[in-house]
């Protein structure tokens, strides 16, 4: 979010030279650590760039850091969002190990138990300043982690001698800037529009715009490496180029494929600290790296221990580096859109597992579909004009995807079925499962549920991952054969394996016998968990049995004390039987014309994502609804003037006209 002229940003080129070439100055002289300057941007596949092979892209100071540094061509996000990928850099935690930080967003209680990166730094001597984004999915205060964070926080302000670590936040690429309709640089006859994408003007504007926001990053790259030359600082400053996941065209950022997750991971070494790199220097790395070995690498670089609550590890140091085998990422509510699915992927081969595969690929968001080329997908569909692989994305997934990256870079061809492909498939399969329950992965665990977090999910009583994991894994099978195992476990005294009994009959909806519905019926009228109740909810009126189900959605919808209860709810009705569901209708208008305001940072996040189902399901129940409808009512900018909103405003860094809320 740094300003800078036009004539810094000219002059980008010659600043990278000489920051190269190692320029000298009296306080060069005196340091013996290094400085330490993250460049994060939002939203950039790594195939953007010129220097990943991007012909029209204009990236000359991003591709000459790259010639003189280490371009990792393997680098991934812990999810395929800001906010949750956010806090894996800020904690070196996964998301999904520290519920509710894996959902886009929400506010993991962390402040108390753990310490941010920068207050690791700060104890280790360094000034550390955040320009000036922030939104970490977490509650720690921005304004007491750091040093400075603001607009203004620069390096220049610390004590002389001291070393920094200093990052700078860009929105140039943000997936905002593709709902813009000014005129383009790169001509969109140029770009390749993928398999999956219908080749419509709106596809090809999008995938046009998004290399107008690349080449636009570049020019403030080359400003911040020029202040580091003129401070005589380039020589002492480690600096890391990286997004913060992938996208922004369809079927890209949120979603578990390269386009969502394979991150652009530049850094440039000075010629005094080359040797922490363990790697030569103007070549690219094959290594596997991901998001969350940020904050250890960073430790390592500094000189400092690394706390063992960290799961990343570091890339960089005085010591041999271990590459790792395989980078783990996932993705859960995205918004107002629940969804569950975890990966893994060696660097060959990358494997997806579906945990909620009755739901399309392409489910409804009010902030994706501002996007003209969603808009155009879906219309396409709707009118049936797509092929086969270009219709997938509006259809449900299946339990596994396995895609050979090499041979099939845009992941159009599953090989989950392949009977050549089943030892890779067991081979990263078992690595995944092994991976969640190293990590405590809590996505499991209904985000209606009062007991979240890091250290509880660790109690095997209210988190028995154990036993969780595996009837997951059944769920998804989608086996008839597990019908009565399941409706035994609904009356099992632990929430999430109830949740997970429900999602399982829920899938098997079209098999349940009326014994089994009537089953699910009356264990509806004794549960306590509301997201359970949601999915007996939505079981019962796709049944066409939903006469005690509607009252209980209507009041759960209208509920404004209860959100999340309110979100689950909506979703259901979403998804059921819109004959039955009309008598939820008034309910839905309701919540979505609520004047009222939360008084918490979790509330009004809440509150946004329950207008926006609302506001979409308001138009599915009327009949009106249309892919370029305007479903996204509420002004997110109004809610600034109000107790809640100020603390919305500061969560996501007080940037005014943030697009991303």
């Amino acid at each position: 979010m740094h300003t800078f002229s036009r004539r810094q940003a000219l002059a980008g080129s010659a600043a990278l030279s000489t920051l190269l070439l190692a320029p000298r100055g009296a306080e060069a002289r005196t340091q013996s650590r290094p400085n330490i300057v993250w460049i994060i941007c939002h939203d950039i596949h790594a195939p953007l760039l010129g220097c990943y092979g991007n012909a029209l892209a204009q990236t000359p100071t991003i591709d000459q850091l790259a010639q003189g540094g280490i371009r990792f061509d393997k680098a991934y996000a812990t999810t395929p969002v800001c906010s949750p990928s956010r806090f894996s850099m800020l904690t070196g935690i996964s998301p999904q190990s520290w519920a509710p930080a894996e959902n886009m967003r929400s506010v993991a209680k962390v402040a108390g138990y753990i310490q941010a990166l920068p207050q690791y730094m700060r104890a280790g001597g360094y000034y550390c300043t955040n320009n000036v984004f922030t939104d970490y999915n977490c509650d720690f205060d921005p304004h007491h982690i750091w040093d400075e964070c603001s607009i203004t926080a620069h390096w220049r302000k610390r004590p002389q001698n001291t070393p920094f670590f200093s990052v700078y936040n860009y929105l140039i690429t943000h997936e905002s800037h593709v709902f813009e309709t000014t005129p383009l640089v790169t001509d969109p006859a140029k770009v390749d529009v993928p398999p999956y994408l219908p080749d419509t003007p709106e596809v090809r504007d999008a995938l046009a715009r998004n290399i107008d926001m690349v080449n636009a990053q570049d020019k403030a790259v080359a400003h911040i490496l020029e202040e580091l030359e003129q401070d005589g600082l380039a020589e002492e400053t480690v600096v890391f180029f990286l997004a913060d996941h992938g996208g922004v065209a369809p079927r890209t950022k949120r979603y578990c494929y390269e386009g969502g997750l394979n991150v652009p991971l530049i850094v440039h070494f000075p010629q005094k600290y080359a040797h922490l790199a363990q790697r030569p220097l103007g070549q690219p790395s094959p290594d596997l790296v991901s998001l969350v070995d940020m904050a250890p690498t960073t430790l390592t670089l500094a000189g400092l221990p690394v706390p063992e609550v960290m799961q990343g590890q570091s890339m960089f140091g005085e010591s041999a580096i271990t590459p790792r085998r395989y980078v783990f990422s996932g993705r859960n509510r995205m918004d107002e859109c629940y969804d569950l699915m975890r990966t893994v992927t060696d660097g060959r081969y990358r494997y997806i597992r579906n945990y909620m595969p009755h739901r399309i690929y392409g489910q409804h968001n009010s902030y994706e579909w501002m996007g003209r080329a969603y808009q155009s997908w879906q219309a396409q569909w709707l009118a049936g004009h797509l092929d086969q692989i270009q219709s997938a994305f509006w259809q449900t997934k299946p339990a596994e995807e396995l895609y050979d990256l090499h041979q099939d870079p845009h992941q159009i061809r599953n090989l989950a079925q392949d009977l050549q492909a089943q030892d890779t498939l067991r081979e990263l399969s078992a690595a995944l499962d092994e991976h969640m329950l190293k990590t405590h992965d809590n996505g499991f665990m209904p985000e209606t549920s009062e007991q979240q977090g890091y250290f509880v999910s660790r109690n095997a009583d209210i988190y028995p991952l154990s036993e969780l994991l595996p009837l997951a894994n059944r769920v998804i099978t989608r086996n008839a054969q597990n019908m009565e195992p399941f409706g035994k476990v609904l009356a099992h005294p632990n929430e999430s394996m109830r949740y997970w009994a429900a999602t399982g009959l829920l899938i098997l909806q079209d098999s349940l016998s009326a014994r089994t519905v009537e089953q699910i019926r009356q264990q509806f009228l004794v549960e306590t968990s509301p997201s359970v109740r949601a999915l007996q909810s939505e079981i019962l009126l796709n049944s066409r049995r939903g006469q005690e189900a509607a009252p209980w959605l209507a009041a759960t919808i209208r509920n404004p004390a209860d959100s999340t209860a309110a979100l689950a709810a909506l979703v259901a009705v979403t998804w059921s039987n819109h004959t039955q569901a009309l008598a939820i209708k008034p309910a839905v208008e309701a919540a979505l014309n609520a004047k009222n305001v939360p008084t918490t940072l979790e509330g009004i996040l809440m509150l946004f994502a329950v207008k926006s189902s609302a506001g979409y399901l308001d138009t599915v129940l009327a009949g009106t609804y249309a892919p370029d409808s305007k479903t996204r009512k509420e002004d997110p900018a109004a809610m600034f003037h109000t107790p809640a909103g100020q603390l919305l405003f500061r969560a996501m860094g007080g940037v005014p006209g943030n697009p991303q809320i």
